[in-house]
């Protein structure tokens, strides 16, 4: 009976244990994953929403809407403001994914809260201008204060994830030359779109690539 055991005893005793930081390790590429992916699709939906939007302004197309059509409640126009939605829902999840990858500085709470905020004001206002609770014409303040909000969000996180050397300067300075795009009343949204895109390129990689492009954050940190 000795011998009978012994192989199964042998082949329980030197299967190989599993390292303790596996889970750590897993749950931190899922959310690397996550990131990577979020960063890739959050400034097309905006792109998307930019190209549909200035279609709209045009007149939208021929046979789909009546003549009498005002802008933003057209098909084309409901459209642009449910991809609006999307890309504001997908930088909330950045913005808070990113804030809470954040290691030296606590800006996981407070940014959460401020694209909480950002994305439920701008899904509010689409919805009350959609269903006539709110005027066709609204103030500034209100129409893009929610945007105003996620991407000063968005902004927040980005310098804390330059500080602890996941992305390079670069990217912060492209980041900044997006949001002037957009700000501007030229219709530039699509390429400001597409200069974020790039601005968040280095977030698409995994995290110890990423941070050796960007170089050692104790640096910049200090």
């Amino acid at each position: 009976m000795t011998t009978s055991t012994l192989p199964g005893t042998l082949a329980r005793t030197s299967a190989p244990a599993r390292p303790a930081g596996t889970a750590t390790r897993n749950a931190a590429t899922g959310r690397t994953d996550r990131v990577a992916l979020l960063a890739l699709v959050a400034p097309l939906l905006l792109f998307a929403h930019g190209i549909v939007d200035w279609v709209d302004g045009l007149g939208g197309l021929d046979g789909v809407d009546g003549p009498n059509v005002p802008v933003g409640h057209s098909a084309l126009g409901v459209a642009a403001g449910a991809l609006l939605m999307l890309a504001s829902a997908a930088f909330a999840w950045l913005t808070t994914s990113l804030g809470a990858r954040a290691e030296h500085l606590p800006v996981g709470v407070p940014t959460a809260l401020l694209v909480a905020f950002g994305a439920g004001a701008t899904g509010a206002v689409w919805v009350g201008g959609l269903t006539g609770f709110l005027p066709g014409t609204v103030p500034a303040a209100l129409a893009l204060g929610g945007q105003v909000l996620t991407g000063l969000a968005l902004a927040m996180v980005l310098a804390t994830t330059w500080l602890e050397g996941r992305v390079p300067a670069g990217s912060l300075a492209l980041a900044g030359g997006a949001a002037a795009l957009l700000a501007v009343p030229w219709g530039l949204e699509p390429l400001g779109a597409l200069v974020l895109l790039i601005a968040l390129a280095p977030l698409t990689r995994p995290v110890e690539e990423a941070t050796s492009a960007a170089g050692p954050a104790v640096t910049r940190a200090g």
